[in-house]
């Protein structure tokens, strides 16, 4: 028996080194100096004007993890997260096999998301270079963490840009 608790714990203890780097990386890239956000969630209008994250360029593809939050600090804590991996303007396809193009919106708890396969969800970048991101999505159907219907996420218009 003491054989068997032994590799066990060191295999966990091993996983767990791993893991910590990763729980506490911030987000990668070049940060956006601007950026702004405009949508309708569950048929409220919101603006947010201060973005964070960054640009990477990936083998030929630029990566832009942007997360936007409203300029003064509502009571509950919300932002919408958008992931992108684009070469150039156009429809960004989140259906695609190991994609990590996505949008979310985290409030008071909460998550709505694109979840591949349930929700209906387009999102068109109208500009894409290495240090600027700029577009359009709209979302009637998304699903929070459970699987569940969520509120829809509408007339989304954003931008972020390095300079």
């Amino acid at each position: 028996m003491k054989h068997r608790v032994l590799p066990t714990f060191g295999l966990a203890v091993v996983c767990l080194a791993c893991a910590v780097p990763v729980l506490a990386q911030k987000l990668e890239g070049v940060p956006p100096k601007t950026g702004h956000a405009t949508f309708t969630f569950a048929s409220k209008d919101l603006t947010y004007d201060v973005v964070e994250g960054g640009f990477q360029q990936v083998e030929g593809f630029t990566t832009a993890t942007l997360v936007f939050r409203p300029a003064v600090k509502p009571k509950a804590n919300s932002h919408l997260n958008l992931t992108l991996m684009y070469q150039a303007p156009g429809k960004v396809d989140l259906a695609a096999p190991f994609s990590v193009n996505g949008i979310a919106m985290f409030g008071d708890g909460s998550v709505t998301r694109y979840t591949k396969g349930k929700s209906q969800c387009t999102i068109t970048l109208t500009k894409a270079t290495p240090t600027e991101v700029e577009g359009t999505a709209d979302c009637p159907l998304l699903h929070d963490i459970s699987g569940e219907v969520a509120a829809p996420l509408t007339n989304v218009k954003f931008s972020a840009t390095t300079k």
